[in-house]
């Protein structure tokens, strides 16, 4: 009778796992980007540093779209025509830092939004560098920030509540 046992529970052991369904899954940090950031924006820079004043714009006002697409974040400017994929680096509760890097043969930049959603508005900073190389050498560096404030146009982007 013990052998019995110790067959089956040794058969379990064996083939159990074989039925078992393993559920795979991630949740990605862009799941977490609060709903109320995506839709349109009116938004105002105002530069507070720089390191190159005639390259950079001192003030602007400019139309941003945030939308999801899957897993990536889409910010377009309809103003522009400008359109870009954005990784979400950082979410502490109603604050996201994006972060968009562009590389051309010669030219690469680094672009940092970090936004605080305050109820229709949001508040903070774009931190633009961009670096210049020559044969692969570094020749130039300039660096600018912005004071951002974005006032909502539209409400929230529907694909996001119906996962389209």
């Amino acid at each position: 009778m013990k052998k019995i046992l110790l067959l089956l529970m040794f058969l379990c052991v064996l083939i159990l796992p074989s039925f078992a369904t393993v559920i795979v899954g991630n949740v990605s940090i862009t799941d977490k980007v609060p709903t109320e950031f995506f839709g349109d924006w009116k938004v105002v820079s105002i530069c507070t540093k720089s390191t190159n004043k005639d390259y950079f714009d001192t003030t602007s006002i400019d139309i941003w779209r945030l939308t999801r697409s899957g897993n990536s974040i889409i910010l377009e400017n309809p103003m522009s025509g400008a359109r870009a994929q954005v990784e979400v680096n950082d979410i502490k509760g109603n604050t996201v830092k994006f972060e968009k890097k562009t590389y051309y043969p010669d030219e690469e930049s680094l672009e940092t939004p970090i936004l605080t959603l305050q109820g229709d508005n949001f508040v903070g900073v774009d931190k633009i560098s961009i670096k210049t190389f020559n044969n692969g050498k570094l020749i130039k560096e300039d660096y600018v920030e912005y004071k951002v404030k974005g006032t909502r146009i539209s409400g929230i982007d529907l694909s996001i509540i119906f996962g389209k």
